[in-house]
């Protein structure tokens, strides 16, 4: 056996089996999942046995880029709306924290390089021990050593207890921030609209200008006194008495009978020649193309009605992009539905598959751009490093979505494969490195340091807690993404992910890491400045 634990790669898949064994565990409702897997690997650290560090590097850029291409499309729009709210819950967290530091140095008459070093491992940020360790000489890497592993654990435990703390249903605050997403994104429906507007009738669709009072779609007209219904074009012209069926949202759709005439009961049905089907955009060669640049109507005769993207309606407006998986709702003669679904793919399993190489150049681009050396006032020269990097490659081409023949974007199962692998060899590394010194660290520099280390994590999390919740009223669930973002902990994700299947977090996360990563450079620095002056 022991042997076998000198193998880097069997020691790898023991310490995870092992780990996920002991998470499935349950003692009331309380578990710790995937991050069970630092603590088994802790024990084995302790005796001795190690993981290389590549293991680490490995699972953390995976997990980072996982996580930040899937958060990169509404990152920038999520930024300007509420971004902000959540940014400020991250700076409150690192003020905080360089406050205690400040207060425990005071305390436990800790030096300058003790106070950094403690900073850097309460908050778990290497880029902060970096900055310690250049800035001033002395013990900071092992105050950082000591305070690392605290500040794991009490993230974890913090952010698995809170719930029960504050009294919150996980499940009704997904059913919550789904509310209001359904609210800013209404579901698509349809209307039928008789025609009594007398200043509409002999004029053509198209010079209604209809997208300038709602983006609505009109699919289908039924003539007065005619069987079968016809489909609308641009170059149709109304006459009194037309029946219109018109696809949009519950707004839009009152907004445009004012205009048109009067709600009528009844269905426009479908006859031998036109029909709806819903295509799924499956070809690469369709995905990232707008639909104006496709031009399914003038060329295919086709109508499309909306477009459905990850359970959610989108108006199919000409300047909408398709994405892989996207649903395309349109109506139109049998052939020609048959031509769109040639182009579009239709092939539900191709969706399914992955393409190693974009996600291979995300990751490189990444590690350069973590490389590339940045000067900003007051904080001087510093680079993002490799976790930084690779975040903001992620959601760069994650926003992207496709460059050239390039998809950045991953099938969700394939995006939540490469996330929990990744998040597994990261906690096992890591935890491997922490328990083979704690032990000694711990004796060699006393109680102390180890209650202000987690003194130094909790507090600023508390802190933001209460200003997320009361001042900001920034939902529960988007909470939680702040404080491991802010933190920069991903041990702390992961135990969030341990309990939600929503997506929330991970975006809130994304969002706010940034914030947390450069605010950690810049407060070490200043917090540097502070205790030399005490």
């Amino acid at each position: 056996m022991t042997a076998l634990l000198a193998n880097s790669v069997f020691l790898l898949f023991a310490i995870i089996i092992l780990g996920e064994g002991l998470g499935h565990i349950r003692i009331k409702s309380f578990s710790l999942d995937s991050a069970a897997i630092i603590f088994v690997a802790m024990a084995f650290g302790h005796f001795g046995y190690m993981l290389p560090s590549e293991f680490q590097t490995l699972g953390l850029v995976l997990f980072i880029y996982s996580v930040a291409v899937t958060a990169g499309p509404g990152f920038f729009t999520s930024f300007k709306k509420q971004g902000i709210n959540l940014a400020i819950g991250a700076v409150i967290i690192i003020a905080v924290a360089a406050l205690m530091t400040v207060f425990c140095c005071w305390l436990f008459n800790f030096d300058v390089s003790t106070g950094a070093g403690l900073f850097a491992g309460a908050l778990t940020s290497s880029p902060g021990l970096a900055v310690a360790v250049e800035a001033v000489e002395g013990n900071a890497a092992a105050a950082y050593g000591v305070t690392y592993a605290g500040g794991i654990i009490s993230v974890i435990v913090f952010i698995n207890l809170l719930p029960k703390i504050l009294r919150i249903d996980i499940k009704n605050e997904e059913m919550s921030i789904d509310k209001e997403r359904t609210e800013n994104n209404p579901p698509f429906t349809f209307h039928h609209v008789e025609v009594t507007n007398t200043n509409l009738f002999g004029k053509k669709i198209i010079d209604l200008k209809l997208k300038e009072i709602a983006p609505v779609v009109l699919t289908r007209l039924l003539r007065k006194d005619a069987e079968e219904p016809i489909l609308v074009t641009a170059e149709t012209i109304l006459r009194e008495g037309d029946k219109l069926r018109i696809a949009g949202r519950e707004n839009d759709l009152q907004r445009i009978e004012l205009f048109l005439g009067k709600a009528v009961d009844g269905e426009i049905a479908f006859n031998k020649v036109l029909t709806k089907k819903s295509i799924i955009v499956s070809k690469q060669s369709a995905a990232g193309h707008t639909l104006g640049f496709l031009n399914l109507r003038e060329t295919f005769g086709v109508q499309t009605t909306r477009i459905t993207r990850n359970d959610i309606d989108l108006p199919a407006s000409s300047t909408i992009k398709l994405h892989l998986g996207d649903v395309i709702h349109a109506v139109g003669e049998e052939e020609a539905l048959k031509n769109v679904s040639r182009i579009l793919g239709n092939d539900v399993k191709q969706t399914y598959k992955v393409s190693l190489l974009p996600i291979l150049i995300g990751l490189v681009a990444g590690f350069i751009l973590g490389q590339v050396p940045l000067n900003l006032p007051l904080i001087g020269h510093f680079s993002l490093g490799v976790t930084g990097g690779v975040l903001v490659s992620g959601l760069l081409l994650g926003y992207l979505y496709k460059t050239g023949p390039f998809i950045w974007e991953m099938p969700t199962t394939a995006n939540a494969f490469l996330r929990e692998l990744g998040l597994m060899f990261f906690l096992a590394t890591v935890g491997t490195k922490t328990g083979a010194t704690i032990v000694e660290t711990v004796t060699s520099q006393g109680a102390e340091l180890v209650v202000a280390g987690i003194v130094v994590t909790l507090t600023p999390m508390i802190a933001s807690v209460v200003m997320c919740k009361y001042v900001l009223k920034i939902p529960f669930l988007r909470m939680l993404g702040v404080l491991t973002g802010g933190m920069t902990s991903t041990p702390g994700l992961a135990a969030v992910n341990s309990y939600t299947n929503s997506s929330y977090p991970s975006s809130a996360y994304a969002t706010v890491y940034p914030v947390g990563l450069i605010g950690m450079i810049l407060g070490t620095k200043v917090l540097v400045y502070l205790l030399s002056l005490m």
